[in-house]
């Protein structure tokens, strides 16, 4: 069996092979040429068909945006418009032959990984005791809200049933997602729901089994694909419609996110700028910087474990991610 090229292969060949940055409008025009095969793919067509771009180079650029803010082998030089991208090792390499400035440190950072929610993490794990027992007892969220997420999650497995999705669609619901009247966030209806989740099947099903402390860039992928492919949203902002309908099928490794909690705990404001690209590259950023190095202390296990244990008493404690999520409504 030969070796099949993925598309990041293609574009740190691309990057490997040029002395200097490149632009991903750059990458995009090389891609075109020397991998047509990337360029054009069903994934392109479907959301270009979706309105979501409005042709397939734009699509093509949106995929290469998210490919290099998200996976750390790539450096990304934000200073320049359009932005700069290079292979992290060249980054260091740059970064050290440059006059040292205040901003090259925190380029350095970016580059290896190093996110802007480390004082958030510490945040929670220093008060963690404090802020579940101020979600509990706020009482906030009972009824439908509660009695719907239970068996969302609880039918996640059962993939071809539309008892599942009927769930979810009714979670997001009673969570808030569908105001009647002029104002407010828009849901679907049901049947487009239905129709975006059928080509995802066989991806969810996978994601099922990731483990979130052995994330990597193909699994992240497919999560994308995944995030990319629901259509659940009347209204152009994605990543709260979104991240829920995830955390319903995959609660192992996608949290809920909203603005309301989520986006204020974590960036001080709960304004998204609608793009797909962006707004998934925020989500990837949110869980790997946030979630996952909550869920992975070692301290927050055991106290995380005993909670789900006590399901009477602490009801919305349903996964790791999940209990992250209380924590972060709790501590505001």
């Amino acid at each position: 069996m030969g070796y099949e090229m993925k598309f990041i292969d293609a574009v740190r060949e691309i990057l490997l092979t040029n002395v200097d940055q490149m632009t991903p409008q750059e990458i995009r025009d090389i891609i075109k040429k020397r991998y047509p095969h990337f360029y054009g793919t069903p994934s392109h067509i479907r959301n270009v068909e979706k309105g979501h771009y409005k042709d397939i180079d734009h699509a093509l650029l949106a995929q290469i945006y998210t490919l290099v803010g998200t996976d750390n082998t790539f450096f990304c030089e934000k200073k320049s418009k359009p932005m700069k991208v290079s292979l992290v090792e060249k980054a260091k390499h740059w970064i050290k032959g440059t006059r040292a400035t205040r901003r090259s440190p925190e380029r350095l950072a970016h580059a290896i990984g190093v996110t802007q929610y480390d004082n958030k993490v510490k945040d929670i794990l220093a008060n963690t005791e404090k802020y579940h027992q101020a979600f509990y007892k706020a009482e906030t969220f009972v009824g439908p809200s509660l009695y719907f997420h239970q068996r969302a999650l609880e039918t996640r497995e059962e993939i071809e049933s539309s008892t599942h999705l009927e769930y979810v669609y009714a979670t997001l619901s009673a969570w808030g997602m569908h105001r009647m009247g002029k104002r407010g966030s828009k849901m679907q209806g049901f049947d487009i729901f239905c129709r975006s989740i059928e080509p995802l099947r066989a991806m969810i099903g996978e994601a099922q089994q990731f483990d979130y402390r052995q994330m990597n860039s193909a699994q992240w992928a497919i999560l994308q694909q995944i995030f990319m492919g629901i259509n659940i949203m009347v209204t152009r902002t994605t990543l709260v419609g979104n991240s829920k309908v995830m955390h319903h099928m995959l609660p192992n490794i996608v949290p809920p996110i909203d603005r309301e909690y989520t986006l204020s705990y974590l960036r001080g404001s709960k304004n998204i700028r609608n793009d797909l690209a962006y707004e998934w590259q925020l989500m990837e950023g949110i869980i790997s910087g946030f979630f996952i190095p909550v869920a992975s202390d070692s301290s927050f296990k055991v106290k995380a474990s005993q909670w789900m244990g006590r399901r009477d008493e602490y009801p919305w404690d349903t996964s790791l991610l999940k209990i992250v999520d209380n924590l972060v409504i709790g501590s505001s």
